[in-house]
């Protein structure tokens, strides 16, 4: 499944099974008692820690597959308040949308980007 995280195109399969999988190695606790609410404020504990840096493969694509499972949506935004935290932006983008956007990523010199969107 194709899942647009800010200004890259993660492909996670089954992300609800990866999610079950990995969730101790996340450190978001549980899946299962999670809300989708609890599941945006670990992200963004995420990206406040991660700061600036690039996200690692694996860490986007269980960000991908947690919001995938707890709300649905195919593409999370953060958007930077002017008091240093973060907006989220949850949307469900058509797949032909995030297909052509990543054709597009791949012609791109990336190499997370690349990484990422490449990875399966």
């Amino acid at each position: 499944m194709l899942f647009l995280l800010n200004d890259m195109i993660v492909d996670v399969e089954a992300p609800e099974t990866r999610l079950l999988q990995r969730w101790r190695e996340m450190g978001c606790g549980d899946p299962r008692m999670l809300r989708a609410q609890d599941a945006i404020h670990y992200i963004q504990d995420v990206f406040s820690r991660n700061g600036r840096a690039p996200l690692e493969p694996e860490t986007a694509m269980d960000i991908a597959a947690l919001v995938v499972a707890k709300t649905g949506a195919n593409s999370l935004i953060l958007k930077p308040t002017i008091s240093g935290g973060v907006e989220p932006r949850l949307s469900d983008v058509p797949a032909l949308v995030l297909e052509t956007y990543r054709r597009g990523a791949d012609n791109d010199y990336n190499p997370v980007g690349d990484a990422v969107s490449k990875k399966a």
